[in-house]
């Protein structure tokens, strides 16, 4: 793995820790039992392709992220005040982590776009994001945007 490949797996890691961060939150605070199970899953999920990812670089021999952003902390307080005053709370809830898992995806995209080689590690976590993408938006009621 190049210096570059390195630097875009950290970018993805960081932004990864983001968006799992972003659901603990969101865990914490719905009400809906059967919407808890799955943002449990979906933790799940994240947690094991951010440990995918950083072994993948330490494997190489770099230093992997181990934090999520300053942006993402600000989105995820956001995110906290935004669903707070909701009339329906884990509505709310969902159609946030819908959007920002889309982010996420659209990063994993773009990386494997920009690598313009096939790109194993990443082509393995893409199809995780892709089961979660579907579930969040289903149960928000939107389209992949």
């Amino acid at each position: 793995m190049s210096h570059l490949d390195q630097t875009l797996f950290n970018a993805l890691i960081r932004r990864g820790i983001d968006d799992r961060d972003l659901h603990r939150r969101a865990l914490e605070r719905v009400r809906d039992p059967a919407l808890q199970i799955l943002l449990f899953e979906n933790l799940q999920t994240l947690d094991s392709l951010i440990a995918d990812l950083q072994s993948q670089v330490s494997a190489d021999g770099g230093d992997a992220a181990q934090r999520g952003t300053a942006a993402g902390a600000l989105r995820i307080l956001l995110a906290d005040l935004s669903t707070r005053f909701a009339a329906q709370r884990d509505t709310a809830w969902v159609q946030c982590l819908a959007r920002h898992e889309c982010w996420l995806l659209h990063s994993f995209e773009r990386q494997l776009q920009r690598a313009g080689r096939p790109e194993a590690g990443l082509s393995r976590q893409l199809d995780r994001l892709y089961g979660m993408h579907r579930d969040m938006h289903c149960l928000a009621g939107t389209t992949h945007g």
